[in-house]
């Protein structure tokens, strides 16, 4: 496996390679058919070794991949890419025309050691993973592997994906008929890398929301708010998230009654009869308790005339009345107490 031909030693800016590596290097940058040619005089312990290689390296320089095609004397075709994904599955499907597939399942698919190895990867990986993953592969690999899960993880997954593809992979999925059993192994095995990565790695779960928000309530307002419009500056998204998880609509409960009666003033009926349809009843009795007697009974109706509400819908009331608490309170027409070691945010 290693090259015969002498050449300069990389500079201090290249990596040091091993004979396997430049061989996958020069195996993946050149046709497949002289890569074919090349695998069929190699014996099982070599493509183990390329196999290592393909697992163990990731991307190279653009001056290293010159270097191993300089060393190997070959010509190259034109543009080759300097990342290495895929190359596991490029790599067996070499194998497979040099060798034919009972010989590459007996080097890329070893018997299971153990009945959880016996189910294939992808369906071990969680969603947020497995969706990760397939935003790179082409819609047809994505739909190969969502037909082969639950329709609750398949569904799971397709969400955590981009808009844009969803459709096209559902319409996939909904084509097939059958799948051949060697493209779900090679799929297998291609995805046995990132479990085994995902696996070999220690981590720990942070709710990094939680944590940001739970800070930010123990700041001064003034604090609070200037760190939000801060951040509302180069992540938009996250400064909208945490603004809503510093004051939500269950949070109105825990006004005074001069501040909820000046809030329901503001606050038009259909909003507020949309925004109380999943409210507890704690705060939907406060809301009633600021009330005049008749808007009260009028309100009460309203709510039980209400029929089946989407859930957004309601989402979207709580926080348009939320907004409207929270420029009240910026106005300083009103006082809103909070949750936290301070008395305001």
């Amino acid at each position: 496996m290693q090259s015969n031909v002498d050449m300069a030693s990389p500079t201090d800016d290249e990596p040091l390679l091993t004979g396997s590596q430049k061989a996958l290097l020069f195996l993946v940058s050149v046709d497949e058919d002289v890569a074919t040619r090349v695998i069929a005089h190699l014996d099982p312990k070599e493509l183990e070794r390329l196999r290592g290689a393909s697992e163990s390296t990731h991307s190279v320089s653009e001056s290293t991949v010159t270097r191993v095609q300089r060393e190997f004397l070959q010509h190259v075709k034109n543009g080759v890419a300097t990342s290495l994904a895929g190359s596991d599955r490029y790599l067996q499907r070499l194998v497979r025309n040099a060798l034919g597939d009972n010989k590459a399942s007996e080097i890329f698919l070893p018997e299971p050691k153990t009945p959880e190895d016996q189910q294939p990867a992808y369906k071990r990986l969680p969603p947020p993973v497995l969706a990760s993953v397939l935003e790179t592969e082409h819609p047809q690999t994505t739909a190969l592997v969502l037909s082969q899960l639950t329709a609750e993880k398949a569904a799971e997954t397709l969400n955590l994906m981009p808009e844009a593809i969803r459709a096209e992979v559902v319409l996939r999925i909904g084509h097939l008929e059958e799948v051949p059993q060697t493209i779900l192994a090679e799929l297998d095995a291609e995805f046995r890398a990132h479990l085994d990565r995902m696996q070999s790695e220690t981590q720990t779960k942070v709710d990094g929301k939680e944590a940001a928000t739970g800070i930010l309530k123990r700041l001064a307002q003034e604090q609070s708010q200037a760190l939000l419009e801060e951040l509302a500056a180069t992540d938009a998204t996250m400064a909208d998230k945490l603004q809503q998880a510093l004051f939500t609509f269950a949070d109105l409960n825990r006004m005074d009654a001069r501040g909820m009666q000046q809030l329901l003033k503001e606050v038009p009926t259909d909003q507020l009869v949309l925004a109380l349809k999943s409210a507890g009843e704690e705060l939907k009795n406060k809301v009633l308790s600021n009330l005049s007697s008749r808007a009260a009974d009028m309100l009460r109706e309203d709510l039980a005339l209400l029929g089946p509400t989407r859930i957004s819908d309601v989402e979207a009331a709580q926080r348009s009345i939320v907004e409207t608490a929270l420029q009240l309170e910026r106005d300083g027409r009103i006082t809103i107490a909070r949750d936290g070691g301070g008395e305001y945010v």
